[in-house]
């Protein structure tokens, strides 16, 4: 029997642990390509506050590294004890890559602490400052892809997986799809929880020159996972179309049977994070001179997307899944879509609420554009119901990248490897979606906390010490 871990249980305890560290990952890596591209517009620009954001940002980097490594540290240890014979079988299989993982890790930490020290003795030398940390972003993007090929090998195996060569095992069927899904994923984690700092340090902040700062700061984390997240459902549906194609039972597990209410609730989590984020826009026109006069289309632009999330989150019918008859004296008829509606059901349906979604918000930005080019910007001069807006994104983003991520475990089913090697252990079942949920909640809640802790320990002890 597999040693467990009460009183949770062995899956739910290395479940929290993976999806935190996966969460702390995302940021460390999403962040510092942020960071970078901030620092080379500050050079280009002249604009001190790109350097500023830059230095600020990465300083809350350097802190979450140490709980990245403690976290992966945690998972590690928690696998080799439940799922020890598993385990080995993978580290095994995949040993030359989790080699070049434990040095790249190591090289990442390396190039990490020179990057953050090195930024006033380099600040002279811009163009070499620049280079460590695109040495950085590479280095960091290296070892997501080393641990995409692990979590897709194990979804996606090839055939005769036993037999298969390392390469083979590597660049299985999904691996292109989730190192695009997770590329950009991570840009946009980076890019809200930059708001999300901006944000708590704008309620915070005690002179008016901060305020503007922080301000500019939340709206530029804001545009970048507004610019990256629009590009997320086509790296979703190349992904999907991957696992389609390689076994369709996987696709028709996920979007029609056991995982379809999950779904469900993917598609009102990223229409929330749509819909917090463009109402974060709305409220950034009114600070330009002559802004407030494009706010009537914010009441159109609202409504259509009102409308597309509620086409977006209509299932086809309202049992649990396909192998769930109606419960007694129901028909199905009674618990289906009406035939003249049945349309909405339909994923040609969600596409075109997706698009209008993201047509929309495309639009928002563009009438922000031209109310630039009319008025002049007054940094500061923002409701604090923005800045509740840029916390309420990060919360959201947060719970639907632990979701989603959830999901593409629990497509697997009941098998560690996908049909090699079958998961015997008393968690080999598909938990609820409410039993699910209740997980991801508990992880977004550590995260935050874990956010909180690094904002404190980096800005607010230390200001405490100087003043």
């Amino acid at each position: 029997m597999p040693i467990d871990i009460p009183p949770l249980g062995a899956r739910s305890v290395v479940w929290i642990v993976a999806e935190l560290h996966l969460l702390l990952a995302a940021f460390i890596l999403g962040a510092p390509i942020f960071v970078v591209v901030c620092e080379w517009l500050g050079q280009r620009t002249g604009d001190a506050r790109y350097e500023r954001l830059a230095k600020e940002t990465m300083k809350a980097v350097t802190i979450a590294y140490s709980l990245t490594a403690i976290a992966g540290a945690a998972f590690l240890i928690l696998l080799v004890g439940p799922y020890q014979r598993f385990t080995g079988q993978l580290m095994v299989l995949f040993a030359p890559v989790f080699g070049l993982y434990a040095a790249l890790i190591f090289l990442e930490n390396l190039l990490m602490y020179v990057y953050w020290y090195s930024w006033k003795p380099l600040a002279r030398h811009k163009g070499w400052h620049i280079t460590i940390g695109l040495a950085l972003n590479v280095t960091g993007t290296v070892v997501m892809l080393l641990m995409n090929a692990v979590g897709s090998f194990m979804l996606t195996p090839p055939e005769s997986a036993q037999t298969a060569s390392l390469w083979e095992a590597i660049n299985n069927a999904s691996w292109s799809g989730l190192n695009l899904h997770r590329f950009i994923a991570n840009i946009t984690f980076g890019g809200f929880v930059v708001a999300l700092f901006a944000a708590i340090m704008f309620l915070t902040a005690r002179t008016d020159e901060d305020r503007a700062f922080y301000d500019w700061m939340g709206f530029t984390g804001n545009f970048i996972g507004v610019a990256t997240v629009m590009a997320l459902p086509l790296a979703g549906y190349v992904l999907a179309k991957e696992l389609f194609v390689y076994d369709a039972t996987i696709a028709t597990f996920m979007m029609a049977d056991k995982l379809s209410g999950f779904f469900v609730m993917q598609g009102l989590l990223v229409s929330l994070t749509f819909l917090g984020a463009n109402y974060y826009m709305w409220q950034s026109i009114q600070r330009i001179e002559g802004g407030p006069r494009f706010l009537p289309v914010m009441r159109t632009s609202f409504a259509v997307m009102i409308v597309a999330t509620a086409v977006w989150i209509t299932p086809q019918n309202f049992l649990p899944d396909l192998t769930s008859p109606p419960p007694p004296g129901v028909s199905l008829a009674q618990v289906a879509i009406p035939e003249r509606a049945a349309f909405i059901g339909l994923m040609m349906a969600k596409a075109l609420a997706v698009t209008a979604t993201i047509l929309f918000t495309f639009l928002t930005y563009m009438l922000y554009r031209r109310a630039l080019g009319t008025g002049r910007v007054v940094w500061g001069r923002i409701s604090t119901r923005a800045q509740y807006a840029l916390v309420f994104v990060p919360a959201v983003a947060v719970y639907t990248m632990a979701l989603m991520g959830a999901i593409r475990e629990l497509a697997r089913q009941d098998w560690h490897v996908y049909r090699v090697v079958r998961d015997t252990t008393p968690y080999w079942y598909t938990p609820s979606l409410g039993y699910t949920t209740a997980m991801t909640g508990v992880v977004t809640l550590l995260f935050f906390l874990l956010m909180a802790f690094i904002f404190w320990i980096g800005f607010k002890l230390e200001a405490r010490g100087d003043a």
